[in-house]
């Protein structure tokens, strides 16, 4: 009887027949499919294919919806229990580590579990943690050894950190962890004690900055370490380049912006009549651009809200105010209150 061979990177079954399909390896002796040895040993990328349907999944199992602290405004939008209503779901928010130091995690964390309530969200727990903090880690082991279900899954929008958190529980050094967005293929099984955790492939979200710039250029943009928060005061119709991929201006009075977003971000100011200016020749002004643009106006009412971009990262206003935000067309956008102060 014939066993599939599967890439240890990213799951998909190897084969040697079409380079252009997903799983092409010089051999199926091979460790890797060529897409993943390229990724791994040179930084070099190929597409992978970006799942969007589930799998069936076993009803002897716990699911893990994995989100990351830069997707918070997505957190509970993938109604993963209207699929499989009697397993059992629980919430991991992943990589506070980076959030700033000064960060209130457990007022965070009321605030989430007000939103599930808000949204009739079914869960067994939610849990904060980082998967680079060993002791994260071992609780979170500690914590499935105690669950009475056979199967885990790890489920969650691409980029998350399931793979992170699959390696440090499995200690799988095979697997690849990069911020590659439709990395993982198929789903990556291993053994936890008398359980199987499954890593599986990163749910599709339309509108990350994978969908607009390549890979070597998109890895640049999202954080991987603690964020400085970075603090801004604009005038009226004053405006903050990120890159040359978005502008927000402030069309009232003084206002104060908090920037949650990769430390080494270039950022600068100048007036909202110069927008169209920069972005006409945005491959003078800017080292990352993106062909076309869109604009939105976003009312602040009169709290601490949200804007987020993407999976580049989020801002943080106190309203009353008005902000035009000019970025790429089709990114992703969202206003929501804030998580946390």
């Amino acid at each position: 009887m014939s066993m599939t061979t599967k890439c240890k990177g990213c799951g998909a079954a190897l084969q040697t027949n079409d380079e252009q399909k997903v799983g092409y390896a010089l051999s199926l002796e091979h460790d890797y499919c060529q897409a993943c040895f390229k990724l791994k040993h040179y930084g070099d990328v190929n597409e992978h294919f970006h799942p969007e349907d589930l799998p069936k999944l076993s009803q002897d199992a716990v699911v893990f919806m994995v989100s990351s602290v830069l997707h918070l405004d997505m957190l509970f939008t993938y109604p993963v229990y209207r699929y499989e209503p009697n397993i059992k779901y629980v919430y991991l928010i992943n990589q506070i580590d980076l959030l700033p130091r000064s960060t209130n995690l457990d007022d965070m964390l009321k605030q989430i579990i007000i939103k599930a309530k808000l949204m009739r969200i079914p869960y067994h727990d939610i849990i904060m943690m980082s998967a680079k903090n060993p002791y994260d880690i071992q609780n979170l082991d500690v914590y499935i050894q105690n669950l009475s279900e056979k199967n885990m899954y790890l489920i969650g929008v691409q980029n998350s950190g399931k793979t992170t958190i699959f390696k440090a529980l499995t200690k799988d050094l095979h697997a690849l962890a990069f911020s590659k967005a439709g990395l993982t293929q198929e789903a990556l099984i291993k053994n936890i004690g008398k359980r199987q955790i499954y890593d599986m492939p990163g749910l599709y979200q339309k509108g990350y900055v994978h969908q607009f710039l390549p890979y070597q250029t998109y890895k640049k943009l999202i954080p991987l370490e603690m964020i400085k928060p970075k603090i801004y005061q604009l005038r009226e119709n004053q405006t903050i380049f990120l890159e040359g991929l978005i502008a927000i201006t402030a069309s009232q009075e003084s206002q104060t912006l908090v920037l949650y977003v990769k430390n080494t971000l270039n950022i600068h100011k100048t007036n909202f009549t110069k927008i169209d200016a920069l972005l006409s020749e945005k491959e003078k002004n800017f080292e990352i651009y993106v062909d076309a643009y869109e604009q939105k106006s976003f009312k602040i009412k009169d709290a601490k809200m949200q804007i987020t971009f993407a999976d580049i990262g989020f801002m943080h206003i106190l309203g009353p105010n008005t902000i035009k935000v000019t970025y790429p067309k089709g990114m992703h956008i969202s206003l929501s209150e804030a998580l946390f102060k």
